[in-house]
């Protein structure tokens, strides 16, 4: 890497360090801050395998504390079933969406996650293995397209009539194990191995992301609930930071 890289080194050092932090205080929503960030100095099939090995990373840390319950075993396999079938096609129809296009269309799909969430609609699903199906191509469709593709296992998962924990513990393995197939196949269709230079950076810078989080949660005890609505206030304001500054930048 090259003094000319020097921007793109301390965005992807920041956006590391911040994604790694909101993981480990929600369980999620590592790639959430750190895909649009990083859209802006990087290509989308070479920025998703830099954020799924970093979310892979976290999600090997974080599975001795957060066990998936037996009872969603199976479905975290359907789910993660569907999203690798439809992952490839959602690399495949990026290609065709301009790129201002995908920044404007990822900003708006987190701010409107995050605002779904942080409002609590009364809004509950019986959880089946159609939904799951359902959720598990979403993901990987969108994951495939923008490099995110957590908000639609996210919000399935958040509005069905199971507990906190569960909901936890099932969306960061699906995250890790689709961030998995993202890699393999974004390397496969146009990314290359050169994301390899910028990973030595971005794992470490994930980890005192992490390491922060685990220190603020040791000194202050905080609630799930305040960390959920922190972690969603936090996503909503990057979001629309983020739409912003597209909108200045196409007025200019």
């Amino acid at each position: 890497m090259i003094l000319e890289n020097l921007t793109a080194i301390s965005l992807l050092l920041f956006a590391a360090v911040f994604g790694g932090f909101i993981r480990r205080l929600s369980g999620f929503g590592g790639a959430l801050i750190m895909t649009p960030l990083l859209m802006w100095v990087f290509p989308i099939p070479f920025l998703i395998p830099i954020v799924m090995c970093s979310e892979v990373f976290g999600g090997a840390l974080l599975s001795r504390q957060w066990k998936v319950h037996q009872l969603d075993r199976s479905r975290l396999w359907l789910m993660l079933f569907f999203s690798a079938v439809f992952l490839p096609i959602g690399i495949w129809l990026g290609r065709f969406i301009p790129l201002v296009m995908l920044k404007t269309a990822t900003s708006a799909i987190i701010l409107f996650f995050a605002s779904y969430l942080l409002l609590k609609p009364h809004v509950e699903l019986n959880s089946s293995r159609v939904f799951d199906g359902l959720a598990g191509s979403l993901s990987g469709l969108l994951l495939g397209a923008c490099g995110i593709g957590g908000p639609p296992a996210a919000l399935y998962l958040n509005s069905t009539n199971q507990t906190f924990d569960r909901t936890r513990s099932l969306l960061s393995h699906f995250v890790s194990g689709i961030s998995v197939f993202a890699i393999v196949a974004a390397s496969l269709m146009g990314g290359g191995i050169e994301w390899l230079n910028y990973l030595v950076l971005a794992i470490p810078a994930y980890w005192l992301g992490l390491r922060l989080a685990q220190r603020i949660l040791g000194i202050h005890a905080v609630s799930d609930r305040a960390l959920k609505r922190l972690c969603l206030m936090i996503l909503i304001a990057n979001a629309a930071f983020n739409l912003l500054f597209l909108l200045i930048f196409n007025l200019i």
